[in-house]
Parts: C-alpha cells; structure tokens; sequence
C-alpha cells in the first residue's frame, strides 16, 4: 500500500504496524544520515536511530499540524544529543589524529561538495562535530547548543571557531582527498 503523508501520520496515531514500518522506511535513510553527524559509527547509529523512532512513534499522537519532517528531524537530533551527552567519555568519542588518518593527497580542487564535508566532520573531535552540526547545519544558537550540550555559551563559541580552524587546516594542507 502507497501512504500519502496524512494517511500515514493517522495510521501512526492510531498504531497501525504497517504504517509505522512505512513511515521508518521512508526516514530511515535520511535520518541515518543525520545520526551519523553526530555519531560516526554505523552501529550506534542504528540505536539511536531505532530508538528515535520508538520516540516518534510514541509522541505522534501530540503531533499538531507543523511541518511533520521538522517534528520528527527535531526528535532524531535530541536522541543523537542524549546519547552523546550519556556517553561521551566512551571510547567511541575520544578524538582521533585526524590528519594521519586522512592521507596526505590533495584532489586538487578549490571548492568542497558538501558529500565531503559531512566525511570530514568524522574526523573532529566529538564536541567540536556536535557544535558545528547544531550550529552551522542545524541552525542552533549558541545559547540553545549550550543548554542542550550542558556546557557554557563561551565553549559552544570556542569549540564552533576550533572546528572551523580544523577543517580549514585539514583543507589546506590537502589532507583531504575525499
């Protein structure tokens, strides 16, 4: 069965199963990608993502008529915050060298598809990865990234600024060659 967006969200409401696994698959590519951002391994992605949409699934009843993507967007972006900020000292987050890890051979090009840089995000440092997605991505201020990252609005700035100096550095030293 083909769902419109209306039908399925009713479905949903209404915990029909078969909605509920039409509506996963037609986000579950791009908010794994979304996950990703933020949580560069493809396991943990999953998790997050699975249990993003166990919270979507759960609130869609509360769902009032706002753009129905951004609702659910908003949720995958909160899940993949909770689950850096419980588990940020794991070893999944430690920050790795960054340049020896992505070679030293330029692709001889000026401009950065966005395809690359999103590759080159997984090489920053987890708490600089997190305040450029919400910042420069997402759109966040520096007082929300704050206030949902649990540091202070001088960090957020401080960390947004370091990831840009690494990208670009990584950039121009052609470490990079997508």
């Amino acid at each position: 069965m083909e769902w419109n967006q209306s039908e399925i969200i009713e479905a949903c409401k209404k915990q029909d199963e078969q909605a509920q696994m039409a509506l996963f698959h037609r986000y579950r590519r791009q908010f794994h990608g979304l996950v990703l951002r933020y949580v560069n391994h493809k396991e943990v992605a999953e998790e997050v993502l699975m249990d993003a949409f166990i919270i979507i699934f759960s609130r869609i009843k509360v769902y009032k008529d706002q753009s129905f993507e951004s609702w659910m967007k908003s949720i995958v972006v909160h899940k993949s915050i909770d689950y850096y900020r419980k588990h940020k000292n794991d070893p999944i987050f430690t920050d790795i060298d960054s340049e020896e890890s992505l070679g030293s051979t330029n692709n001889g090009t000026s401009k950065i598809e966005t395809e690359d840089l999103l590759k080159m995000l997984h090489f920053l440092p987890a708490g600089y990865r997190m305040v450029f997605n919400l910042h420069t991505i997402e759109g966040y201020q520096h007082k929300e990234i704050a206030k949902q990252l649990g540091i202070s609005v001088n960090t957020s700035k401080t960390q947004l600024h370091k990831a840009k100096l690494k990208l670009q550095g990584i950039l121009e030293k052609g470490g990079y060659n997508g």
